[in-house]
């Protein structure tokens, strides 16, 4: 691999998770790749507070500035539940967040990929759309945003967003971007059918169903398999 260009993946958290989590979670995963990725870990810009999705030490974390960020649940948007969509119709949190990710896009990138676990894969699914058609939802990702479409993406118990009012053009015809779809048989928090009906919206999905719950896969099987699937771009820019 000497002499080549590593690929640039943006890494994007499940719900109250962050940045630094998620790379610990992913260690594994990210020694795998890397001789031919940079894996770029972003944390959400909300705390995520509701007593439903987060433990109390969480909270006395959230609470605490001084508490270091991987003590603290972040998310891209708040959870459901309880909370109406905004009077445009998105999520609470999301317009925000992708206000963010398009900061975290041109200062850091561009990114070649985009890989996601739970909210954030769902997130991940949405970029990858709206990049590659500026016309679904072109108040959130306008024609001259300057970050070309994904390469790829990395999808892990991805879900679709199937009650945000505004983004309801998405998912209506095949993405095209390519992508691996990590399905946890045993996941009770997103039960596969929904994660299986995600990688469907996708032209040509590989998908990689495991025995685990809800999380990313670190054993050999996944790890050869996703890094297979990554390789594929280095060689293919060669």
């Amino acid at each position: 691999m000497t002499g080549t260009t590593k690929l640039k993946i943006l890494c994007l958290h499940g719900m109250v998770q962050n940045g630094t989590v998620f790379r610990k979670k992913t260690a594994v995963l990210r020694k795998k790749l890397d001789k031919i990725a940079d894996l770029v870990y972003v944390t959400a810009p909300h705390l995520v507070l509701d007593p439903e999705y987060t433990t109390e030490v969480h909270r006395i974390a959230a609470a605490e500035p001084l508490a270091h960020e991987e003590n603290k649940p972040f998310g891209w948007w708040q959870p459901m539940r309880n909370r109406p969509n905004t009077s445009d119709g998105y999520y609470q949190g999301f317009k925000e967040s992708i206000e963010y990710l398009k900061g975290i896009m041109i200062e850091q990138g561009p990114f070649d990929g985009v890989f996601g676990f739970s909210q954030g894969a769902c997130l991940a699914a949405l970029l990858s759309e709206i990049l590659e058609n500026r016309t679904l939802v072109p108040d959130l990702i306008p024609k001259d945003f300057d970050h070309p479409p994904f390469r790829f993406a990395i999808i892990a118990a991805g879900f679709k967003t199937v009650s945000q009012e505004a983004t309801s053009a998405l998912f209506q015809n095949k993405i095209q971007t390519p992508s691996i779809h990590l399905i946890g048989e045993a996941d009770t928090v997103i039960e596969p059918e929904r994660m299986l009906d995600l990688a469907n919206a996708f032209n040509s999905p590989v998908i990689f169903k495991h025995a685990g719950g809800h999380l990313v896969p670190t054993n050999a099987a996944s790890k050869n398999e996703i890094y297979e699937f990554v390789n594929k771009f280095i060689l293919a820019s060669q």
